[in-house]
């Protein structure tokens, strides 16, 4: 936090470095909507894969974190503000879009819902009932 009013007090190239942080570059173009769904959907795949095997397996020790992981990043993209500074700016330099954190939480309830899926045709299957 202090160093963000640091940035905003002292306008000076620091504030253009935000994205310079994460592994962005401005050779890498502009973020796009587009961009952010087909990132956030190839993570969000990779989850719903992990967490329907350890469903089907049984292993919790996989499930309850992976379920948890899902859980942790729909929460961060609700916690998305739009009218903070710093993402004021990420929007502008072109390395995030203003609905980063919509995507996010849409994206990422998705493997909740199919991990729920799962585990509710696995109950089927068990208890023999159709």
């Amino acid at each position: 936090m202090a160093i963000a009013i640091v940035c905003f007090l002292y306008a000076t190239n620091a504030v253009a470095e935000i994205c310079d942080k994460a592994g962005w570059d401005p050779s890498d173009g502009a973020v796009t909507v587009a961009n952010e769904i087909i990132d956030s959907t190839r993570w969000s795949l990779i989850i719903a894969l992990v967490l329907s095997v350890g469903i089907l397996k049984g292993w919790r020790w996989l499930v309850w974190p992976t379920t948890l992981l899902s859980l942790g990043l729909v929460m961060l993209g609700f916690s998305d503000d739009t009218d903070d500074p710093i993402m004021l700016s990420m929007i502008a330099e072109g390395c995030r879009t203003a609905w980063s954190g919509t995507i996010m939480s849409i994206i990422f309830a998705m493997p909740l819902a199919m991990g729920a899926l799962v585990a509710l045709l696995k109950y089927k299957m068990k208890s023999g009932r159709p």
